[in-house]
């Protein structure tokens, strides 16, 4: 289990952010894998349809695996690998349930960036999202980040080049639904929603405040 304060992985994580991503070939149904690789053991690989919209998600900190998709959510694993840094035979293997202590460790690693990457920015916001609903949940269950419509992502300029990511136990160049999926216990975090009853809240005060202005103004026009 990694320390989400430890130096190990403050170290792996701003390398991942140094990285440059990696875009290899379009496969047979048209979506492309960008790959970030922090040498440390720290890694996003994405995929992305030929809209640019991001479909999936496998982030790995150290011995801890986050995996998001589209329509399904997010679901955590353990990392078996030889040695300090990742290698071709590492396999990770699917948590029953998502952890939430893994989601969590995950959000508070990705917290401080603020670069412009859009692949690492799309991660962050799903972690974020997935962090406030165990929040409001208490803290306990699995939470589900799945929304419909993905946005579609503006690349940053990748380095072209036929490098294939470290196997796990579904090949990069799997589909996205080739996996099953695994059972999600909370309701979908709708950041709309939260937005619009923000807004309304904020709305309410306005208008109060306004009648207590105009009942002063009464008051004092009728003395």
């Amino acid at each position: 289990m990694i320390d989400p304060s430890s130096e190990r992985l403050k170290a792996a994580v701003l390398a991942l952010y140094q990285a440059r991503p990696v875009e290899g070939p379009p496969g047979d149904d048209g979506q492309r894998s960008v790959w970030h690789l922090s040498t440390q053991g720290v890694e996003l690989l994405s995929f992305v349809d030929p809209e640019g919209r991001v479909q999936r998600q496998e982030l790995t900190l150290l011995d801890e695996h986050c995996v998001w998709s589209s329509g399904v959510g997010l679901r955590t694993g353990r990392v078996e690998q030889d040695g300090a840094v990742r290698t071709e035979t590492s396999v990770v293997h699917p948590d029953a349930q998502p952890v939430p202590a893994r989601l969590l460790r995950a959000a508070l690693a990705l917290e401080h960036y603020q670069g412009e990457d859009r692949y690492i920015q799309h991660i962050q916001r799903v972690l974020a999202l997935a962090r406030q609903g165990l929040v409001l949940s208490g803290g306990t269950g699995a939470v589900a980040v799945a929304p419909a419509a993905p946005a579609p992502v503006s690349p940053t300029p990748p380095v072209s080049a036929p490098v294939a990511p470290a196997s796990t136990s579904t090949p990069p160049g799997a589909s996205a639904g080739a996996q099953t999926p695994l059972p999600l216990q909370l309701p979908v975090v709708d950041p709309v929603m939260l937005q619009r009853q923000k807004t309304e809240g904020l709305t309410m005060l306005i208008v109060l405040g306004l009648g207590l202005l105009v009942s002063v103004w009464l008051l004092f026009w009728l003395l």
